[in-house]
């Protein structure tokens, strides 16, 4: 009678392993291009323009990020590193504008996801912010880093503006 049930504990264990891996890949910021885009983004002015944006070079990485647009006009990555170096820059009309791009090219992009509800709370739109962290959470239905950095931001901003 108990090796009846070996079968769905054998698959139960086999789901519950690979949705642990799934959030450790997901808590480690893994950019797996899958989960993002549907083309990967391994350029060299993609990747420098990755380094400027982590050096806080903002308008050296818009740029870098121009060029590369016009040759991959519909890749999300590209669209959101757009729209967060336009942010970063104050440009909020063009980071909103690529934000929708990169959400457009594909609905589950984690990052437009996370850095659009950002840009809403500057714009002091927070159930708009509430209503992505709610996509967020169905998409990383075992956690993200980005579900978590969002609803880090919007405590901060419901904590700043009461």
């Amino acid at each position: 009678m108990p090796f009846k049930f070996i079968p769905y504990v054998l698959a139960a264990t086999l789901v519950l392993a690979g949705g642990f891996l799934t959030s450790l890949s997901c808590a480690a910021g893994s950019s797996d291009s899958g989960s993002y885009s549907s083309t990967p983004t391994t350029s060299t002015s993609f990747k420098k323009a990755e380094k400027a944006i982590a050096d806080e070079r903002y308008e050296e990485a818009y740029e870098l990020l121009s060029h590369e647009v016009k040759m991959d006009a519909d890749n999300a990555d590209i669209h959101n590193l757009l729209g967060y170096s336009a942010r970063k820059m104050g440009r909020l009309e063009e980071s909103e504008a690529h934000y929708f791009k990169a959400l457009s090219l594909n609905p589950k992009h984690k990052g437009a996801l996370e850095y659009m509800g950002e840009l809403y709370l500057t714009l002091n739109r927070p159930d708009d912010a509430r209503k992505l962290l709610e996509q967020l959470e169905k998409i990383c239905w075992l956690g993200c880093d980005e579900e978590d950095d969002l609803k880090e931001a919007i405590a901060k901003w419901e904590e700043a503006n009461g």
